[in-house]
């Protein structure tokens, strides 16, 4: 529910974003919000964090779905306090892909319809996660990072407009998150071969217990 929620909002909140305004500019970092469900969509998954949290704790849970848990909560609770959810918010498309890895642990489909959202899995996983996070991440890398401020410019009222500590927080994020999804892009490649030369059942190993 809340990788439909988040990932499909995200998705509507960027392509009416991109419309409206030119993306990756310092004109536009300190704009704010453009609607309120461009502030809402990061809240949610500020929510599923705190959730997980508390499942975590509660059932004792594996420490890394309570460090999943803890990232997420972190991540969202530091641009939900400075205002500047618009920012976080295209990467929440990220969760068009958890979308259908939920459903690649479904045991009432066919190997037909598995193989049809595994495929799509695949697909979403590498276009968002390792395609359009990544070139949205280092765009605004380069703004905070490597664009000069000149009194009275667009950059430099970015840079007052900003937390003095964004940039450096906004690196940190991306290196982490880009990493593990470079990460696991490796491992998913890995486990298509392995179903494509019959290694693999297309109903084995879909669990993250069986994993």
């Amino acid at each position: 529910l809340h990788a439909i929620l988040s990932g499909y909002l995200s998705l509507i909140c960027v392509w009416t974003s991109f419309i409206h305004t030119p993306p990756l500019s310092p004109a536009t970092m300190c704009d704010g919000p453009l609607t309120s469900l461009h502030r809402i969509t990061p809240a949610i998954t500020l929510g599923y964090g705190l959730f997980d949290i508390l499942e975590a704790t509660i059932k004792s849970l594996p420490k890394d779905f309570l460090l999943h848990g803890v990232a997420t909560f972190g991540v969202m609770a530091y641009f939900c306090e400075y205002n500047i959810p618009e920012i976080v918010l295209p990467f929440l498309l990220m969760e068009i892909s958890t979308v259908h890895l939920v459903f690649m642990k479904a045991t009432n489909l066919s190997e037909k319809m598995i193989g049809i959202n595994m495929a799509l899995f695949v697909l979403t996983f590498f276009f968002f996660r390792l395609m359009v996070c990544p070139y949205l991440w280092w765009g605004i890398v380069k703004i905070t990072l490597f664009t000069e401020t000149t009194e009275g410019s667009d950059s430099n009222r970015m840079m007052t407009c900003l937390p003095w500590h964004f940039k450096y927080c906004w690196l940190l994020f991306g290196l982490i998150f880009n990493g593990l999804n470079f990460y696991w892009g490796v491992k998913i490649i890995l486990k298509v071969l392995r179903k494509v030369k019959g290694q693999e059942g297309m109903k084995e190993g879909n669990s993250l217990k069986e994993s």
